[in-house]
């Protein structure tokens, strides 16, 4: 393909396709349908140019499906992209790829476009999955329960896997240091998603401190005042039984906002990292990244 990067020949299979949905989102969230759209088309048009047709095949789709699904397709949309599949509009690109690429992408366009033309589903209401406010008080002191009993062990870690599953229902304690603040929308700009950054105190415990307790620990060192980031869900911490055990405002640091330089992000959990193990390694090996 093209500059676009594209993964598979689903409707929304392609990094454009996936840029665009949270614009859909904001601009359906903060106006009606009407208004959405034509806040909707002057962003796309600020983007890319109508003679992309790769591009604007993306996004014709892109927006049909997703008004569909929400039950707010309206006749010119749907129109327009039945339209563009009759037409074959950007198969070009397709074909280039050969024969079978092009035959899976006319499927997935042939069934689109049955998809389009049968009733709307109801209406569902338009969500944006952002935490508007700032999380915690600056200086909140965060305890959480490590997990590490039953969670995939990565071999680059300094550890050992033994040492690792000791740490299992022992505690941490991170200290609420200011706010990363992230624009969710280019059409609606106003609409901003609060993430918290910490610093870590350098020392694991046994049981859940208590503010008092944590006077004379010293917090890991890191390069740049970079932070532990977490998403704004706190869907990490949450597991983790998070408590907010006190508060501690003296000798705040002057955070470096600059994009990549979080050292650890409380976010990652798969089956090749997790949070602890990035956690644990910040505080037994004093990564300054």
């Amino acid at each position: 393909m093209n500059i676009m990067s594209v993964w598979n020949a689903s409707i929304n299979g392609n990094d454009t396709a996936q840029d665009l949905k949270s614009e859909y989102q904001a601009a359906f969230f903060c106006n009606d349908v009407e208004t959405a759209l034509v806040k909707i088309d002057a962003f796309v048009r600020r983007s890319f140019d109508e003679s992309d047709v790769e591009e604007w095949a993306v996004y014709y789709y892109s927006l049909a499906d997703f008004m569909w699904k929400h039950g707010i397709l309206t006749d010119e949309v749907r129109n327009r992209a039945v339209e563009m599949i009759d037409t074959e509009f950007g198969l070009d690109i397709w074909a280039a790829e050969g024969r079978s690429v092009l035959n899976k992408r006319k499927k997935v366009l042939t069934e689109f476009r049955e998809k389009l033309l049968s009733p709307l589903p109801p209406k569902k209401k338009i969500r944006v999955n952002l935490h508007m406010n700032p999380i915690f008080q600056t200086g909140d002191l965060i305890a959480l329960q490590l997990k590490t009993k039953d969670k995939h062990y990565p071999a680059h870690i300094n550890l050992g896997e033994e040492r690792f599953r000791s740490y299992d229902g022992k505690y941490i304690v991170l200290r609420k240091v200011g706010d990363k603040v992230n624009q969710f929308s280019c059409i609606e700009p106003q609409l901003k998603d609060y993430w918290a950054q910490f610093q870590i105190y350098n020392q694991i415990f046994d049981t859940c401190p208590t503010a008092e307790q944590l006077a004379e620990v010293p917090y890991v060192p890191t390069r740049d005042h970079t932070t532990v980031t977490s998403e704004s869900s706190l869907y990490h911490l949450k597991k983790r039984n998070y408590r907010v055990i006190g508060n501690n405002q003296e000798d705040l640091p002057a955070l470096n906002n600059t994009p990549g330089l979080s050292f650890v992000f409380w976010g990652i959990d798969t089956q090749w990292s997790n949070p602890e193990s990035n956690i644990l390694n910040a505080i037994l090996n004093h990564y300054v990244l």
